[in-house]
């Protein structure tokens, strides 16, 4: 943004003033994120916050899902962890394909066709060349055309990096029910301005019982599932 920018109410830059950075000294994430990077907009700490979520989910049972694949840079690192828990858990990756679906009224920005400029073959491409096996890619609005591709069974963390508030929502109220107690739901967009209609949906859903929502100055959000 420049520094001309006007920000309405409740925006503007966010400068933490803490100096851990542990990214820098991961020896197992360094070398993972430089062979993905070209294919996310995700930065590099929000990719280690996700990828460290995904691994922490030793305790909770479930494959993962991730909706919004863009071009397969997160969806690597949640292959990643997904194969380092040293279990059976799978992972699914929905994206339509062709940009940015469902923008509507809560959303500014987007207007719909956005981040186009990808396709099912650049994800199995990148993940081909990191030797990941654990994964399946579901092509098609998510949930209404891709959901029932996914088995029944319970999914342990979602990430939703849909930019707008409907697509968010749909994800949000079809993995809910299908997540254990202590599941993860992580809203990649929550913090930006231009995905207003993302952090209108975590409004929502910090007034909702039974879950837990964490805003990080990262700008992601994480719903975690406190009871049935």
């Amino acid at each position: 943004m420049s520094a001309e920018k006007r920000y309405p109410p409740g925006y503007g830059p966010v400068h933490p003033q803490a100096d851990y950075r542990p990214w820098d000294i991961d020896a197992i994430f360094a070398p993972l994120y430089a062979a993905t990077q070209e294919y996310t907009k995700v930065d590099e700490a929000r990719c280690y916050l996700l990828w460290q979520a995904a691994l922490q989910c030793t305790s909770i049972p479930g494959d993962f899902l991730e909706v919004g694949v863009w071009r397969g840079g997160t969806a690597a690192l949640l292959c990643d962890a997904a194969a380092r828990l040293d279990d059976d858990r799978h992972v699914y990756l929905a994206d339509t394909f062709r940009g940015v679906v469902k923008a509507g009224p809560k959303d500014d920005y987007y207007k719909g066709g956005e981040h186009a400029d990808t396709s099912r073959e650049t994800v199995e491409e990148l993940l081909g060349e990191l030797e990941t096996g654990n994964y399946t890619v579901l092509e098609g609005v998510f949930p209404e055309e891709t959901g029932d591709a996914v088995p029944e069974g319970q999914i342990a963390l979602c990430h939703v990096d849909v930019d707008v508030y409907q697509s968010a929502r749909d994800v949000t109220e079809w993995v809910w029910p299908r997540m254990p107690v202590g599941g993860v739901i992580v809203y990649d967009d929550y913090g930006f301005y231009g995905c207003e209609g993302v952090t209108a949906l975590g409004t929502e859903e910090i007034e909702r019982s039974n879950r837990l929502f964490l805003h990080n100055l990262s700008g992601q959000a994480f719903l975690i599932k406190l009871q049935p």
